[in-house]
This record gives structure tokens, sequence and C-alpha cells, in this order.
């Protein structure tokens, strides 16, 4: 496997898939200090800069996957929660933008729970930019969130499957609590994402112990259904 990291920092995603024989082809790093880092660890790696300056479309079809933590200011209860207004969170749809014009495999995104709550729905514009919605989606819950686990079905021919699921740090190896979405894409279906991120019984929409009974989550605009008639996305039985 090979893959672009985008809004690298000091390079994590790298050294997590480099015991898995992954190779990094592209970085996008602007600040100085990490484009240090990444120029002193992988000399023979390009970093590209500015994410949304570069022409992308140079590694069409040359990448397995394209992963990134985007800026999460915007979307944290540390930030000024401006979302998709400040340029920090608007540059989550840029990125967006430039995975549709890579177009790999899979998708791997990293955001703070902030991202599902925001009232302009920056979260619903992701999906509708992976999937390849006219429209972004909308939640359908009765409290009109987000939930912490879900599935989205590709929109179009060139559209990605996609899970997102809420997973926290404390409960794999890490010291401290640190919950973060992670959302996992593959392109034209749904099925190896949600492998990726789902017990083979949430696959199968069992309910874990305790767990309520899964609610459509995605909802009714045109772009909003597939071309089957079933909604886009849905919620996974017993999710986090």
């Amino acid at each position: 496997m090979n893959f672009i990291s985008m809004a690298s920092g000091i390079e994590a995603a790298s050294v997590a898939f480099g015991p898995l024989g992954w190779t990094p082809v592209a970085f996008s790093e602007i600040e100085k200090f990490p484009s240090s880092v990444l120029a002193h660890h992988y000399p023979d790696v390009p970093n590209v800069g500015d994410l949304a300056a570069f022409d992308w479309s140079v590694y069409r079809d040359k990448v397995d996957a394209v992963c990134a933590g985007f800026p999460c200011q915007a979307f944290s209860i540390a930030g000024l929660g401006k979302s998709l207004e400040d340029d920090r969170g608007n540059l989550s749809l840029v990125g967006v933008k430039a995975i549709r014009l890579i177009r790999p495999r899979w998708v791997l995104l990293e955001q703070v729970p902030g991202v599902l709550s925001k009232p302009d729905n920056p979260f619903g514009c992701i999906l509708a930019g992976l999937c390849g919605a006219d429209a972004p989606l909308l939640p359908g819950t009765k409290n009109g969130k987000w939930s912490g686990s879900g599935i989205v079905l590709p929109a179009s021919k060139d559209g990605y499957g996609l899970a997102w699921r809420i997973l926290d740090a404390q409960y794999f190896g890490v010291p401290q609590r640190r919950r973060r979405v992670f959302v996992v894409g593959y392109l034209g279906d749904w099925k190896p994402a949600a492998e990726v991120l789902f017990e083979l019984e949430g696959l199968r929409r069992d309910t874990a112990a305790g767990g309520e009974a899964g609610e459509g989550v995605a909802s009714g605009s045109e772009s909003g259904v597939g071309a089957d008639g079933r909604p886009l996305a849905f919620k996974i039985r017993g999710g986090v």
C-alpha cells in the first residue's frame, strides 16, 4: 500500500503505517517545525505544502490511500467554534475535493467529535463530498445531531462508501481519554469501510447488550437516497 498524508504534522500516520509495509508518496504540511521534521525523517518524500494550492490531479489513480487529520480548532470546544466559517474548518472541504481528484481506493479521516454537532452541519458536508451526493447529508435523528457511528452508501459511480465511528484512545493502549471521530471510505462500496471500523456483530445489525436500536441518519433530499431507494446513511446498532 502507498498513501498520501494531508495535514501531516510530524507524521504519526507514517509511524503507524510503517510496520505494515505502507509507503508514503507525499505529505502536505505548511508549518515550519513539522516540515523540518518531515524533511529530516523522510528526505525522499515530497512535502507539497499548502494542500489548497497544489494540483492533486497529478496523483490521480496513483495511490492506494489518503489519510488526513485536518485542523480541529474550528470544531473543538477549546477553539472558537466557528466551524466552516473558520478557514481551518473549511480546510476539511478543500481536502475532500483534493481526495476526489486523487481518487484513492481508501480514505481515512480523523476529527474531534465536535464536528458532529455544529449547527452548520460540517459533518454532513464532508460525508456528501466524499460519497458524491449533490447536497449535504442530514442526520435524520430525533435530536438533529449525528450519531456516534454509521454508514453511508455511495451516491455516485465514483463516490465512496463510508463508515464512521467515535473511538477513544484509552482503549487502545494510550494512557489518556482522547475521543475522536474516524471516517473510513472505500471507492464504490461501503462494506470494506464498515469491516475496518465495526465488529462482525455490528455489521449483522445485532444490538449489543445495553445498546439501542438504530435509526436512519441520512435523510431526505434528492441526493439523500441511493439508486435502490435506501437511505445513504444509517446507524450501526449498538454503536458508540
